[in-house]
């Protein structure tokens, strides 16, 4: 059976981190902007907030994201001393979605984020969530399409990319930790006073320590037990993988060249995609999925353009 796009759309409200409702309890507040705390550090509907480090940062999955929430309690003076800190951080700090097409409009200053190879990203997902956490398994897994879709609950790595949105469709975890980035960063990363790559986690280390005036040993949680990679696909699953990709690849130009794994390759706009796991947030024109691009991300673009296709925007940037 094929799944074809849309899926239905988005309820934000159900589908945040699974640990949300957790963070309604005393110490530090997420998402609700008072209570015990809140003077201190806030994980807010879209960022979690320093007041004492002065920085606010927006966690997206399978990106650091448990290690720097670790990090900013610990520097916030807060207790961690949890016996589970991989997954009970997410419960004090959770990540939550905004509009993927439209730059951040909130009153926070300082934001920070970290980016990763869209690729690797999603090889991760599946490393952790897939084969370490079993969350097709998890009664959260919609058992019912599973065997609709004739998918396993424990698919070996080519099974679940070749089947990703079915497994997008049957379970709101794998959605949200393959879904795009532009989910959790909004739609232009000109937003952000530092944009961190994730294999430079060092760098974010230094940048917490100066913050937190005192010196910070990152620490690495949720780190999958098997890393894999793309020589661990065939052929098929890893270009149904890049078009998977294809417009994260496309919104971390500046950062991620989709070369690196041989490129993405042809295909058809209506395919799924890491845009596509809530629904078709986009716009279709004359049987196109047009995505929009940050401006910067579209100068980067036409810079590699032929002089004619250039000076169709010369006035790009005066817009």
């Amino acid at each position: 059976m094929r799944v074809r796009f849309p899926l239905p759309a988005p309820d934000f409200q159900r589908h945040d981190h699974e640990h949300r409702s957790a963070a309604r309890r005393g110490g530090i507040v997420a998402g609700l902007g008072s209570g015990a705390g809140c003077n201190q550090m806030q994980g807010t509907a879209m960022a979690i907030e320093s007041k004492e480090l002065a920085v606010t940062y927006y966690p997206i999955p399978k990106s650091g994201s448990s290690s720097v929430k670790y990090a900013l309690m610990a520097l916030g003076g807060k207790d961690t001393d949890f016996p589970d800190p991989d997954n009970e951080v997410h419960s004090h700090l959770p990540t939550n979605h905004v509009d993927p097409f439209r730059p951040l409009r909130d009153a926070h200053k300082r934001r920070f984020t970290i980016v990763r190879d869209p690729l690797e990203r999603l090889l991760s997902a599946y490393s952790n969530r897939i084969r370490d956490a079993r969350v097709m398994a998890r009664p959260s897994a919609q058992k019912d399409k599973l065997e609709r879709f004739g998918i396993p609950v424990d698919p070996d790595l080519d099974t679940f990319i070749l089947n990703v949105e079915k497994y997008c469709a049957s379970s709101w975890e794998v959605r949200f930790h393959v879904a795009s980035l532009r989910y959790f960063t909004g739609g232009s990363l000109f937003q952000f006073e530092r944009v961190f790559r994730f294999e430079r986690m060092d760098e974010v280390g230094a940048f917490l320590s100066s913050l937190g005036g005192r010196a910070l040993d990152l620490p690495r949680l949720q780190a999958a037990a098997t890393k894999l990679g793309p020589s661990d696909m065939s052929p098929e699953a890893l270009a149904k993988a890049m078009r998977f990709c294809r417009y994260d690849y496309g919104f971390l130009v500046d950062y991620y060249d989709a070369r690196k794994w041989g490129g993405i390759p042809e295909g058809d706009a209506g395919e799924p995609s890491t845009l596509h796991v809530f629904g078709d947030p986009a716009v279709w024109r004359d049987g196109r999925l047009i995505v929009p691009r940050t401006p910067r991300n579209f100068l980067h673009f036409m810079s590699k353009r032929p002089l004619v296709e250039r000076d169709a925007v010369a006035g790009f940037q005066d817009l």
